[in-house]
């Protein structure tokens, strides 16, 4: 769900889950923080991949899912060619959703992420996650420390054993990582 999912490993385990498994359906999810998550959803639904998540254009990218309007104009021509979903059609909904984004601009990512970051290959932040700890972050006046923070997240997460981040776990790392910063670097919440 950190954006980790490259093209090559997505096509590998695809494939290999379509060898052992070939009436099972499968859907693959990332996001595209590390900002491969176009190729990486094509090659998964070249190699078989039965759906792959996509947001739609005017809000996808960064820590939300890859641009379904890129996605569907690359598999155009192809034999995967996405069937029901026009270009016109994600045209109406993009124009939709790029008049109605600056609503929700408050709570985005966008104070330290202006375009994707590579540096979740370093700390495996979750999509989701990395807003609600940027968040965080500010909020406790770290902002000037949210590199170091992302740091006190790898740290965080390879103390708790390199767990897999479901929602309530992810919460863990993401508030040990708080704690160990504020405790072990002198930080503390402004009043």
């Amino acid at each position: 769900m950190a954006g980790l999912l490259t093209p090559d490993s997505g096509r590998m385990l695809v494939d290999a889950i379509k060898q052992r498994h070939p009436d099972v359906p499968l859907h693959i999810h990332t996001h595209d923080t590390a900002m491969v998550a176009v190729a990486s959803m094509l090659e998964c639904a070249r190699a078989g991949a039965d759906v792959v998540d996509v947001a739609i254009d005017s809000m996808s990218g960064m820590t939300s899912q890859p641009a379904m309007g890129s996605i569907v104009n690359a598999l155009r021509f192809s034999d995967r060619k996405v069937e029901g979903l026009e270009r016109e059609a994600i045209n109406a909904y993009n124009t939709f959703w790029e008049a109605t984004r600056p609503i929700y601009a408050p709570f985005e990512c966008t104070q330290t992420l202006k375009s994707g970051s590579s540096d979740v290959v370093d700390h495996e932040i979750p999509g989701g996650q990395y807003t609600n700890l940027q968040f965080q972050s500010f909020s406790m006046g770290m902002a000037e420390e949210f590199s170091t923070v992302k740091q006190r997240y790898k740290d965080a997460n390879e103390l708790l054993g390199d767990i897999v981040k479901v929602r309530r776990v992810r919460t863990s790392v993401s508030n040990s990582c708080i704690n160990f910063q504020q405790k072990c670097f002198g930080q503390k919440q402004e009043s």
